[in-house]
């Protein structure tokens, strides 16, 4: 009879858990304790203060002012470089994350009905909402406490008379008819101007021209403007023909506009680019880089351009002076005037343009120009004191 077999018992060791196979929330940060909602609310306060620290420090004392504002077009310059590698605009596609994902969050939490994580996720979403705002003002917002552009040209902006505003304006229409007949156009007369990556090359080189003769200009530029790709059409139903996204360091303009305004806008969104904040000045920019230019499409958009702003000037103040000037317009710009707001028709009238108008002039009034959307004809004040400079 043979013994029986015997096995060695060996000492039980507690399996540890892998940390690869955890879920929830140490799934994918550890196994620290997650920050409470109450410390995330505090650290969007403290956003906020830095942001109204940085805004107060930098609108009461120039020289703060002067240094935030190279260190923010140095960050600018820097992020630029890495989203102007994109074949498409970073703008659209970060607009899009912010709605798509906290969406996609805000569902996945009410299908498990986790309301501890979902206060907790507001709470986060909260304190980006702030950090977004301190950036905001940190990389643009500071911008707009830098000395105006005319004193930085010498010019001086004072109130001007009907008959000055009269004698400019005809000024803009002899250059503009001078030049209507020269641009390209398709069969119907329409301006058709082509590639729109090569006038965004070209708003480039009108910059590295013009920073020869006025030193303001004199700047590190940014990547180049770019097409908007995903929400051209959304641009014209908000009121929009281009903009500048601060957080990525980029220019986005629609092409959902009449080819005669593309140059133009393209150099305005290239000034929010150097540093230039208030609206009437990047304006302003645009009209000096584009009026003197080689490329006949860039100068016809600039002095196209300075008859509507100035040509609504004057009709508000004499309309008998406006309609003399608009009989002296030729039949090309006629036709363009035409076609731009037969354009604008699409969408005026509209909620969702009301909606966007009003959001636009919060956002402009916010960054301290009081005057909202209307600041950008305030555009003409500067021209006719460069205007006035130049013939003195």
């Amino acid at each position: 009879m043979s013994a029986p077999r015997t096995r060695l018992r060996l000492p039980r060791f507690r399996r540890r858990e892998d940390p690869r196979r955890a879920t929830g929330y140490r799934g994918y940060r550890g196994s620290g304790r997650p920050l409470q909602w109450w410390a995330w609310l505090a650290l969007g306060v403290g956003f906020l203060a830095a942001m109204w620290a940085l805004w107060a420090a930098c609108g009461a004392f120039p020289a703060v002012s002067a240094l935030f504002r190279r260190v923010a077009r140095l960050c600018s310059n820097c992020i630029g470089f890495f989203t102007g590698l994109l074949p498409i605009p970073a703008a659209e596609l970060l607009v899009a994350a912010v709605v798509i994902v906290p969406l996609w969050w805000l569902c996945k939490v009410l299908k498990w009905r986790d309301w501890p994580a979902l206060w907790r996720g507001l709470c986060r979403l909260v304190c980006l909402g702030c950090a977004a705002a301190f950036l905001f003002v940190f990389l643009y917002g500071v911008h707009h406490t830098a000395p105006s552009l005319a004193s930085q040209m010498g010019l001086e902006v004072t109130q001007y008379s009907t008959a000055q505003l009269e004698a400019f304006v005809t000024h803009t229409v002899e250059q503009a008819n001078a030049l209507a007949a020269q641009v390209p156009r398709d069969e119907e007369g329409t301006c058709d101007f082509g590639s729109f990556r090569q006038m965004s090359k070209q708003s480039r080189r009108e910059y590295s021209r013009i920073k020869q003769e006025y030193a303001v200009f004199d700047r590190p530029q940014a990547g180049l403007v770019k097409r908007s790709f995903l929400g051209g059409r959304i641009m014209s139903w908000v009121d929009l023909a281009g903009f500048y996204c601060p957080w990525v360091a980029e220019s986005t303009v629609s092409t959902d506009v009449v080819d005669s305004h593309i140059p133009f806008n393209i150099a305005h969104e290239n000034a929010h680019a150097l540093g230039i904040g208030p609206e009437a000045e990047c304006n302003f920019a645009a009209w000096l880089v584009c009026k003197d230019s080689e490329d006949i499409r860039f100068a016809y958009s600039g002095w196209l351009l300075a008859y509507i702003h100035a040509g609504n000037a004057l009709h508000a103040a004499d309309y008998e002076a406006w309609e003399r000037q608009y009989r002296a317009l030729c039949p090309e710009i006629i036709h363009d005037i035409a076609v731009l707001n037969e354009s604008l028709k699409r969408f005026e009238d509209t909620k969702v343009n009301e909606l966007g108008s009003a959001a636009n002039d919060a956002l402009i009034k916010a960054t301290g120009q009081a005057d909202g959307i209307r600041s950008y004809g305030r555009v003409v004040d500067l021209m006719l004191a460069y205007f006035s400079a130049v013939n003195e």
